[in-house]
C-alpha cells in the first residue's frame, strides 16, 4: 500500500492497543453483561424459589438409663444406636409410629445417633412439614423403648434437650448458593462474549485508531449528530438547515479548513469522497463539506456519484425532480438540466447534480468518456469539484471514478467497519494511483455528549447495497 500501507503486520504486542479494544468491548457490552448477571441471577432464584421443597428437621437429645438398674447405661444407649437401623428396617417402629399418630404412613425419615462416651442419645426426624417432623419425633420417644427392649432389655429415654417444632434453614442458603451459581454464570459468558468482541470485532473508534492503521492525513472528526425529525420523509443532516448542531458545525469548518490546505497544496479540482462499506456517511460529509467550501466563497459542484444509492437530494432537502447524473452520462438530459444552484436560494456559489434513478449497476457509465467530458466542461466554472461515490471496498464503481480524481477524502464511521475492510478499501484505492487526500472519522462518540447509535452493523443494504445518506 505504499506510504499508505498498514501498521497491522507488526508483530510487537501492542498492550495499548490491547487495553483500547478491551476498553471499547467493555463500552459496547456493560449493559448486556449486567443483564446477564441479573437475568441469570434472577432466573435461578425465581427457579429455586419455584421448585424448592421445604425440609424440617426436628431434633432431641435423650439419656438412656436402664430400669434394670445395672448402671450400663453408657452400653445400653451404644447398643440402642446401633440397632436403631434394624429395628427401622423391621418396621416394628413404623407401625407403632403410624398407630400413635392415626397415619396410614410415617409422614418423616428417622435417624439415632449416639454421643460416644455418654448415655445421651440424639434423634432426628426430617419432613417436608414441620409438625409432621416433630410429632413424629415425640412418637419416636414414646415409643422406641418399647420397640428396642427386645434387643437391649428395659430401658427409659428421657428428654435432655428438645428443639421444638422446627424451622427450615436449608432455604436462604440454598437460594443464595443458587443466585450465586447464577450470577457466576452470566458473568462466564459475559467474559466469553467480551473476549470474542476483542478477537473478532475489530473496528476503528478514534483518532489515535485511524493513524494507528494507516498512514494518511487524519483530517478531523465528526460528532455524533441526534436530529429531531421535523419533516416528514427528510432524514437529511445539513448545515444549511438552522439550530445546527453547534459541535457538528465546528467540526465541519475544521475539517474544510484542513481539505483547503490539502487542496491549495497539491492543486486539486477534482474530489472524490468514499467509505469502506454503506452506511458510514459519506453523503453526508460530502454535501456538507461542499456547503461549507462554497460558504467561503469557493464555486463549488457536488455530484452524486453513487447511482446505485443516490442521496445527495435527500441529505441536501432538495425540492423538485432532476433527471441526476446517470440521465446526463446515458445521454437522456443535458448538464444545465441535472443541476441544482443554491446562488438564488442562499447566494451559495454551489451547484449540486444528483444521482438520478437508483441503477443496479452504474461502473461503466462511471467510467465512461462521458464522465471525463462531464468533468471538464465542469472544471471551468468550478473552483472545487466533489464527487460522491461508491464505497471502495465492496465495489468497482469507486475505482471507476478514481481514474477522473485528484484526491479521495476517506469517512471511516466509528465503531462501523472492521479494520481490514478500512485496509481493503484505502488499499483498492492507492492501487489506482489517487492520491489519499485523508481520513475524516463520522459519528465518533468522543466528539459529543449526545448518544446515537447506528441501526446495525453496516446497516440495512436496501434495494441494491446501502442506505441512504451512506
Amino acid at each position: 500500500m505504499s506510504e499508505y500501507s498498514s501498521r497491522h503486520n507488526d508483530n510487537k504486542i501492542d498492550l495499548n492497543g490491547l487495553l483500547d479494544r478491551f476498553t471499547d468491548a467493555l463500552k459496547h457490552l456493560w449493559l448486556i453483561m449486567i443483564v446477564l448477571v441479573l437475568g441469570f441471577g434472577l432466573f435461578s432464584y425465581l427457579h429455586v424459589t419455584s421448585t424448592y421443597t421445604p425440609v424440617y428437621t426436628a431434633s432431641a437429645t435423650v439419656s438412656v438409663s436402664s430400669s434394670s438398674g445395672s448402671g450400663n447405661d453408657y452400653a445400653n444407649a451404644e447398643q440402642l444406636g446401633k440397632v436403631f437401623p434394624y429395628i427401622l428396617n423391621s418396621g416394628v417402629l413404623n407401625d407403632r409410629i403410624e398407630e400413635d399418630l392415626g397415619t396410614s404412613y410415617v409422614p418423616g425419615s428417622i435417624s439415632v445417633t449416639n454421643i460416644g462416651g455418654t448415655n445421651l442419645l440424639t434423634i432426628h426426624v426430617t419432613s417436608s412439614n414441620a409438625l409432621d417432623s416433630y410429632n413424629v419425633l415425640q412418637s419416636v420417644i414414646r415409643n422406641y423403648p418399647d420397640v428396642a427392649r427386645y434387643v437391649s432389655g428395659q430401658v427409659t429415654l428421657t428428654v435432655i434437650d428438645d428443639d421444638g417444632v422446627p424451622e427450615d434453614t436449608g432455604k436462604t442458603t440454598r437460594i443464595r448458593g443458587s443466585v450465586r451459581g447464577g450470577v457466576m454464570t452470566g458473568l462466564l459468558i459475559s467474559l466469553v462474549l467480551l473476549l470474542a468482541r476483542m478477537m473478532f470485532v475489530q473496528t476503528v473508534n478514534t483518532e489515535k485508531d485511524v493513524r494507528h492503521l494507516v498512514h494518511v492525513p487524519f483530517l478531523g472528526s465528526l460528532p455524533v449528530y441526534k436530529k429531531k425529525q421535523r419533516k416528514k420523509g427528510y432524514a437529511g443532516i445539513s448545515i444549511l438547515e438552522n439550530n445546527v448542531q453547534q459541535n457538528y458545525l465546528e467540526a465541519i469548518r475544521l475539517i474544510r479548513t484542513r481539505v483547503e490546505k490539502q487542496i491549495d497544496e497539491n492543486h486539486c479540482k477534482v474530489i472524490m469522497v468514499t467509505s469502506s462499506v454503506p452506511g458510514e456517511g459519506k453523503s453526508t460529509v460530502a454535501a456538507n463539506l461542499a456547503v461549507s467550501l462554497a460558504g467561503k466563497g469557493r464555486p463549488v459542484v457536488l455530484i452524486d456519484c453513487d447511482l446505485r444509492n443516490p442521496s445527495t437530494q435527500e441529505t441536501l432537502n432538495i425540492k423538485g425532480e432532476y433527471p441526476g447524473l446517470e440521465a446526463v452520462l446515458a445521454g437522456n438530459a443535458s448538464i444545465k438540466q441535472a443541476l441544482y444552484s443554491y446562488e438564488e436560494e442562499r447566494g451559495l456559489p454551489l451547484l449540486v447534480m444528483p444521482g438520478g434513478e437508483e441503477q443496479a449497476d452504474g461502473s461503466n457509465l462511471l467510467g465512461s468518456d462521458r464522465m471525463e467530458t462531464l468533468l471538464d466542461h465542469l472544471k471551468p466554472v468550478a473552483d472545487v469539484i466533489i464527487l460522491d461515490t461508491p464505497p471502495s471496498a465492496m465495489l468497482v464503481d469507486a475505482m471507476q471514478v478514481a481514474k477522473f480524481a485528484d484526491m479521495v477524502l476517506y469517512v471511516i464511521q466509528s465503531d462501523y467497519a472492521r479494520r481490514n475492510v478500512i485496509l481493503r478499501g484505502i488499499k483498492e484505492l492507492s492501487d489506482t494511483g489517487v492520491k489519499i487526500g485523508g481520513v475524516i472519522l463520522n459519528r465518533c462518540k468522543e466528539t459529543s455528549s449526545q448518544g446515537y447509535r447506528s441501526s446495525g452493523y453496516y446497516g440495512n443494504y436496501g434495494h441494491y447495497y446501502g442506505k441512504k445518506n451512506g
